[in-house]
């Protein structure tokens, strides 16, 4: 069986999502490749210690330096990029980061440092979650600086622009691999079952056991991931180790939970992975 990179932007060819995660065209990869990207520090430790332990292991597109937000004036040239935190609208994060006038919580790459950054300033985003603590930084931060990475090399390979419709995606990792849900994400109707509608090991877990999975690159997990802004929940399905992208689509930010619809699509992607 053929296998086929999965990367970031991954949805099923029948949906057409609204979100959008890289914002550079094909011709300007090779100039954001030649970049140096600033990561962008703030005043709290937990997210610096993490960022700067899952760019060290992770990011491999471009040259990378660590600097705090209070000293980026001599940074905001052609030659530099920024990874910053962005923190969404509805999120409960203590830690004094960054915003972005297109509401998202997540990573996000700019061409140039802005404490609210604009979409003409947006390279790539990497979903996080909207509620994070101080011991749920590393798993979040490895996580993002992975799916973003997984785009930028993928990206700079492919033919022609990526549009939400011609990313490639290889399921077949969905095949031997469990599905982990966190406890109270998964609502089931009636006798609907999990196990039965994606034919496959479904287990609903605490937060906390997914993190571990992330941290330590479990091979044999994947797990249901939600981030919602504004107007949409983001939904996905990411294996536990190098944060592939099995499964992507967006509801309304008030239907975050993951239900029989979304496992009746991973269904269908895993048979056509299969033949």
């Amino acid at each position: 069986m053929k296998k086929i990179v999965v990367v970031i932007l991954t949805v099923f060819i029948s949906q057409f999502c609204r979100a959008q995660f890289g914002y550079l065209k094909k011709a300007d990869l090779e100039k954001f490749k030649d970049t140096r990207t600033v990561v962008v520090l703030f005043n709290d430790s937990s997210y610096n210690a993490s960022i700067k332990s899952a760019v060290e292991k992770y990011w491999n597109f471009t040259g990378t330096i660590f600097a705090y937000d209070t000293g980026l004036k001599q940074y905001n040239k052609p030659e530099f990029s920024f990874l910053v935190f962005s923190k969404g609208k509805g999120s409960k994060i203590k830690a004094k980061v960054c915003s972005s006038e297109q509401d998202f919580n997540g990573l996000q790459v700019l061409k140039k440092f802005k404490r609210r950054a604009t979409k003409d300033e947006l390279v790539a985003r990497a979903f996080c979650s909207n509620k994070i603590d101080t011991d749920n930084w590393a798993a979040e931060t490895i996580r993002g600086v992975q799916m973003l990475t997984n785009y930028f090399n993928y990206a700079v390979e492919a033919k022609g622009e990526l549009t939400p419709s011609n990313y490639p995606s290889d399921k077949s990792q969905m095949l031997n691999k469990k599905l982990l849900v966190p406890e109270k994400v998964l609502l089931m109707k009636g006798k609907e079952d999990a196990a039965a509608i994606l034919d496959g090991e479904v287990e609903e877990v605490p937060r906390e056991d997914i993190e571990k999975n992330i941290v330590n690159q479990d091979q044999s997990s994947m797990y249901y991931f939600y981030s919602f802004d504004e107007k949409d929940c983001n939904k996905l399905v990411l294996t536990s180790e190098k944060s592939e992208l099995m499964y992507f689509t967006t509801d309304s930010p008030e239907n975050c939970s993951c239900v029989a619809k979304d496992l009746k699509a991973m269904k269908s992607a895993k048979v056509k992975a299969n033949k």
